[in-house]
């Protein structure tokens, strides 16, 4: 996945931006897309598609002397920064100059006026290594930007399934050359989608690429409420290459059968992991599609370490492709591939017989061991969750229960007492019946 991140973070993108259409045309030769495409000045709900920016000169001079140019980075301006020219003195120029202390060398990623472009004044971003060198003297400001109407773009790749139900996968590709919080979940998704392109599935699977919030704000408020109805549940993924646990966060409603598949997927197939509420992750496109009329039960998963820090390098320059680690990108996409092989296979047990069934006679040859004081035996540390279990699975049985339930009840993989439950099915003891994601229709404003 590394050369693939690479490759996404070598283009210059943002909300709005020339370099868009050839980060399409790469993410293309991996999956079939779609490309939608806003233009810009359209709103919906207060937000607009901005304009195409670019910056065309950022001298900055002292005492006559030029000390920095900003087009030799795409940071170094503040995105969608206003032209200025003039003199200042230092304390003038002060609050005009971004930087952080605690990464010297780096240079910040400002993009609030993408977002809010009514805003828009002017930034030049400085590492701090340069900064920490001025201090009063007279300096004069050359920032020349320009604006032009453009197309904001969100690519979509569609995995058809039996059923119309849907899945989501959401990433964005608005943050320019950054790796883990963008490309890396950018790759991780395609390489889930691959996979699944592979096999035949229950659900349909739909991966949208987007600008954050503003990319899928668009597309949702451009899809018929009809299709809107099929989409049952989505998960955001970014942040997934550094050192930090997998943090997830809930549903908004939480109790979902996604908060369950995600739940069981990170405390067995993860070395570590968090589980948080709604919104106590990073905090991303999760608001937009758990938003009023169209409340798809999403989660957010990454590895962020604090949600207002959520890793060393974050919005900076230096969040780039060697940050990413290979075991790590490798986990989350395991523990992707297990949420969905838990959803797929997920089934509700129904019995075929009455009273108690003695599992370990060898016509059933469905007995799990569990310890006992007065024989040795060779038992895996989860011996007695599984004897447990076998106190009262029959039980479960009625129908009522799903195997993630169960699972979950008693903190067991799924992956491996679905395929245990597949046993009773093989003896003829039970009925498995798909257990179908729900969809609770949304509250639509009438038109």
């Amino acid at each position: 996945m590394r050369t693939l991140i690479r490759d996404l973070c070598s283009f210059r993108t943002a909300v709005v931006a020339d370099d868009n259409e050839g980060l399409f045309r790469r993410i293309a030769a991996e999956l079939p897309l779609e490309i939608r495409r806003y233009p810009s000045g359209l709103t919906h709900n207060g937000w607009t598609v901005p304009k195409n920016w670019r910056v065309r000169r950022a001298k900055l001079y002292r005492d006559g002397v030029e000390i920095f140019d900003g087009t030799g980075n795409a940071l170094a301006v503040g995105y969608y920064s206003r032209s200025f020219s003039g003199e200042l003195d230092w304390e003038e120029l002060r609050p005009r100059l971004v930087t952080n202390p605690d990464l010297p060398d780096a240079f910040m990623f400002h993009c609030m006026w993408q977002y809010r472009p009514w805003d828009a004044d002017w930034r030049l971003v400085l590492p701090y290594s340069l900064y920490g060198t001025l201090g009063p003297g007279r300096y004069r400001v050359e920032l020349e930007t320009e604006y032009e109407d453009g197309e904001m773009l969100v690519g979509i790749a569609h995995k058809r399934g039996a059923s119309r139900k849907t899945i989501v996968f959401n990433a964005h590709n608005c943050h320019p050359h950054m790796a883990n919080d963008g490309f890396a979940g950018v790759a991780v998704l395609i390489r889930l989608m691959q996979r699944l392109m592979q096999r035949e599935t229950f659900y349909s699977y739909r991966l949208v690429i987007a600008p954050e919030h503003l990319g899928t704000v668009f597309y949702l408020a451009d899809l018929p409420p009809d299709e809107i109805e099929t989409l049952v549940a989505g998960l955001f993924e970014e942040m997934p290459g550094t050192g930090a646990p997998i943090k997830a966060t809930a549903t908004f409603l939480g109790g979902q059968m996604l908060d369950q598949a995600v739940s069981n997927a990170l405390r067995h197939h993860a070395r570590a992991h968090h589980l948080v509420p709604w919104r106590k992750g990073a905090g991303n496109d999760e608001t937009v599609w758990e938003a009023p009329g169209y409340e798809v039960p999403f989660v957010e998963i990454t590895r962020c370490e604090d949600q207002f820090a959520p890793f060393r390098e974050y919005h900076s320059s230096l969040d780039g492709p060697d940050l990413m680690q290979p075991q790590q990108l490798e986990e989350m996409l395991n523990v992707l591939v297990k949420i969905v092989e838990s959803l797929e296979d997920n089934v509700t047990i129904r019995r075929r017989f009455d009273g108690l069934i003695c599992l370990s006679n060898p016509a059933y040859d469905l007995y799990m061991e569990r310890p006992d004081p007065t024989v040795t035996k060779d038992l895996a540390a989860d011996a007695e969750l599984w004897g447990h279990l076998l106190d009262c699975l029959l039980r479960y049985f009625d129908g009522s229960m799903s195997v993630l339930d169960i699972a979950e009840r008693h903190g067991l993989p799924f992956d491996r007492l679905r395929r245990y439950l597949g046993r009773f099915q093989e003896k003829g003891l039970v009925a498995l019946e798909r257990a179908e994601i729900p969809r609770r229709k949304p509250e639509r404003m009438a038109p």
